[in-house]
């Protein structure tokens, strides 16, 4: 397993914190299941929370599944230019925040990840692990029964 810094607007953090969204998309993504430390930008600006991700799937794909879905097939349409991916959001915890003023006075080479970077072996997840705390709420998803109306929402 692989372990980044993801970047989330404040809005799509919120659907994630509230269960509501249960899939990542993006354009690029790794292949591994991956440990993924929140950072959410303005106008939080702090990382707050850890998402494990896992079964990376090509938006093709799923078009193909659900072709006969119309609706789906729609949905999946207006992603394709954005996204090429989507990976299931297996956990979600949420924790304290640490602000990125904090970020930046703690650790001289904080970078803000635009979309993401690994920090395997780094002095920042040493950081996250020793300063970020689980506040208690944890979302998880079992994805036994996938629908077509779960692909590509908004």
């Amino acid at each position: 397993m692989r372990t980044m810094l993801l970047s989330l607007r404040a809005d799509v953090y919120q659907k994630v914190l509230s269960g509501e969204k249960i899939y990542e998309h993006r354009k690029v993504f790794p292949d591994e299941m991956i440990k993924a430390y929140i950072y959410v930008s303005k106008p939080i600006k702090s990382i707050c929370g850890i998402m494990f991700l896992s079964n990376k799937t090509p938006l093709p794909d799923w078009k193909e599944k659900y072709k006969d879905d119309n609706e789906a097939v729609k949905r999946i349409e207006a992603y394709l230019p954005q996204y090429k991916f989507g990976m299931e959001i297996n956990r979600f915890e949420n924790t304290n925040a640490i602000p990125l003023e904090i970020l930046r006075q703690d650790l001289s080479k904080f970078i803000v990840p635009q979309m993401y970077y690994f920090i395997d072996n780094s002095e920042l997840l040493n950081y996250l692990e020793k300063n970020l705390i689980p506040d208690g709420t944890v979302i998880t998803h079992t994805y036994d029964k996938i629908s077509s109306e779960m692909i590509c929402k908004s």
